[in-house]
């Protein structure tokens, strides 16, 4: 189907045939809009007067009943003495108003049964007092037309009408009652059978929620069902016509119509395919005239396109053979005036091609030569990772002379920089990178400090590429890592200095609050350290130092700080031991410098050393007041005779 379309004169046949179709589609759609417009207000017109109709017919009914039994109701007016004697006389009075009703009943003041008409076995003298319906009128004195109930007769959806019986002095003696079953034929049974259209129907409910008719037949005592939008607006007094969706999910128009004589309303529903149904039937006709057009103009369409394709066709031909070099002389078809402002357009793009190609071989050679000098690792990849081009230096960098194109780049090799490692597509999603220090690893295991730059080149278009620019920064970086070790280290001993062990203080004095167990600094200056430099000289010195470095490195823990913070002055942190503990050490150390011995033109050296112990408090405002501390124990052990350990804790440990 695609290579259909890709000739011109198929195209055109298509926008021609689709022209057609959409003419014709749009006249017919425009008066399809038209005609469902015009149907839907018919519509809403017809079940607006359905539910009126019917509504009217009901309360017709409801009130001949009504004025029946409120009429004869008044005539009875006597004393319940007599009306008791005489019920039966009274009722047979009404038996004319029996195709009125299914029972006539007459009841005493108290709602004891004293008649029923047509008579029923065991219904009389049975206490009916309950009832709401006798309720209502006892307790009103009117007449009432009752909520819908299932009689005690029969068993069927029932309405009762009552009308209170007075006593000359205005006094209620008795009631007399009419019941009416909703399914009977001369009552619901019309409104049941009432059809709108084909597929519309009538149903009546109450305000208190019941539905008395459903879609088209009796619904008993079903209650409404919370989905039913516009019933339920019934239920509130809603009087009028809208639309809305069934539980079937049908599109219906529904018209509501409240009763006068009853807390009833009518709902007259109609489908909306079915009120559509002739708006329907034009798309039918539509799809007919479209079929026809078609037949008629296609082969016509068809014709006159080839014949004006042809020179086209002719000229891609000769393009092409032009294109793989078949043709070396220019393109030349004839034809129209169009036909041939195409061959001379190409004629010259060919010649200004060739032009340029030339151009950008010269120039190409040239970038490849300066590249290959460079002493930058340059890749050239695609959005897959896949090398297209690469410089000597990368050739050797990888260990791959001459056989780097078409390798996946990232397949050879891995970056890491700040402890994450950088793939083809993150690489591929990132901003262009200048100048990031990294690790490379080759596919060999070789680990390279590099520092990577990577340009986009035609970033979002088809043959968008990554240029990645890799320089050998193993030096530079080993330079920079011991330049740091200098600043932060003592050269003789390889101890911390003073500026090193002073950041640790602060960083362990911040954290004293956290820690269970105080951090303690030790402060050590050497005794008689100088007659060791005044009679075996400096270097005898350095040995002896460096010894007491290595001695002090064995005896405490890896996470201890050991600093030498000038000539024969030491200084150790311990973080989190405490004082006990700390005073344990440095008597182990003091030993173990009172040990030491350096041999020099056969002598032996000596020192011995004053050690002085506070922890670092909370309490502590800044690292000084804890080597404050430290040091006036280390000169105290000093005054009371060298070789010892003193402690001075800080206030807060007292």
């Amino acid at each position: 189907m695609r290579a259909w379309f890709d000739r011109l004169a198929n195209r055109g046949i298509a926008i021609f045939v689709a022209v057609i179709i959409l003419t014709v589609a749009f006249v017919s759609m425009f008066n399809m809009a038209a005609s469902r417009q015009e149907l839907g207000q018919q519509a809403r017109t017809q079940v607006a007067m359905v539910a009126e109709l019917l509504a009217y017919e009901l309360d017709r009914k409801l009130i001949e009943r009504f004025n029946i039994l409120t009429g004869a109701a008044a005539t009875m007016t006597m004393d319940a003495t007599s009306f008791r004697q005489f019920s039966g006389l009274i009722m047979e009075r009404q038996s004319p108003y029996h195709h009125l009703f299914e029972n006539l009943i007459l009841f005493d003041e108290g709602g004891v049964v004293l008649e029923i008409y047509p008579e029923v076995e065991g219904l009389v003298g049975t206490d009916l007092s309950a009832r709401p319906y006798f309720q209502d009128t006892n307790r009103g004195l009117t007449p009432v037309i009752s909520e819908p109930f299932e009689s005690y007769i029969r068993k069927l959806p029932t309405v009762a009408m009552t009308a209170p019986v007075f006593n000359h002095n205005g006094r209620v003696v008795g009631v007399f009652a009419g019941t009416i079953v909703l399914t009977s034929h001369n009552f619901l049974s019309e409104v049941a059978n009432t059809r709108i259209g084909h597929d519309g129907y009538v149903g009546v409910g109450t305000r208190s929620g019941k539905m008395l008719v459903q879609g088209g037949r009796s619904a008993g005592f079903r209650d409404l069902s919370p989905g039913n939008d516009v019933a339920m607006a019934a239920m509130d007094g809603f009087e009028g016509v809208r639309t809305t969706t069934n539980r079937q999910g049908v599109e219906v128009m529904v018209a509501v119509q409240q009763l006068n004589m009853a807390p009833w309303f009518v709902l007259a529903s109609w489908p909306l395919e079915d009120a559509f149904a002739p708006a329907n039937r034009l798309r039918e006709d539509l799809l007919l005239t479209i079929a026809i057009v078609l037949l008629i103009l296609l082969p016509v369409a068809w014709y006159t396109f080839r014949r004006y394709t042809n020179p086209l066709i002719e000229l891609a031909e000769q393009i092409r053979e032009r294109h793989l070099g078949v043709r070396p002389e220019p393109v030349d078809v004839g034809g129209y005036r169009e036909i041939r402002e195409l061959e001379q357009a190409f004629n010259r793009v060919m010649a200004d091609r060739n032009e340029v190609e030339a151009r950008l071989r010269a120039e190409q050679e040239m970038g490849a030569s300066i590249l290959g000098v460079l002493h930058e690792a340059v890749v050239m990849t695609d959005t897959e990772g896949r090398i297209r081009y690469a410089n000597r230096r990368a050739e050797e960098f990888l260990n791959r002379a001459g056989r780097l194109e078409g390798l996946v780049l990232f397949e050879l090799l891995s970056f890491e920089a700040e402890g994450e490692e950088w793939g083809a597509d993150r690489f591929l999603s990132s901003d262009e990178v200048h100048g990031m220090d990294g690790a490379l690893r080759d596919e060999h295991d070789r680990v390279f400090d590099v520092e990577v730059t990577m340009l986009h080149v035609s970033r979002g278009e088809p043959d968008e590429r990554l240029v990645f620019v890799v320089r050998d920064d193993s030096e530079r970086r080993r330079q920079e890592r011991h330049l740091s070790w200098q600043a932060t280290h003592d050269s003789l001993t390889s101890l911390m200095n003073r500026r090193a062990f002073s950041a640790e203080l602060v960083k362990w004095l911040a954290q004293a609050r956290e820690l269970e167990a105080p951090t303690v600094l030790m402060l050590i200056d050497l005794d008689h350290f100088k007659p060791v430099n005044d009679r075996g000289g400096h270097l005898t010195g350095d040995e002896l130092l460096r010894g007491l470095a290595a001695t002090l490195r064995q005896v405490v823990r890896k996470t201890d700080v050991i600093a030498r913070l000038g000539g024969d002055e030491f200084a150790i942190l311990l973080p989190a031991c405490g004082l006990e503990r700390a005073l344990v050490l440095a008597e182990e150390i003091r030993r173990n410098i009172e040990a030491l011995r350096v041999a020099a033109d056969g002598q032996e050296f000596g020192v011995t050393a004053s050690i002085g112990l506070s922890d670092l408090s909370p309490g502590d405002a800044s690292p000084r007041e804890a080597m404050a501390r430290a040091d006036e124990a280390a000169y105290a052990a000093k005054a009371r005779g060298r070789n010892q350990v003193v402690v001075i804790a800080s206030p807060l440990s007292d």
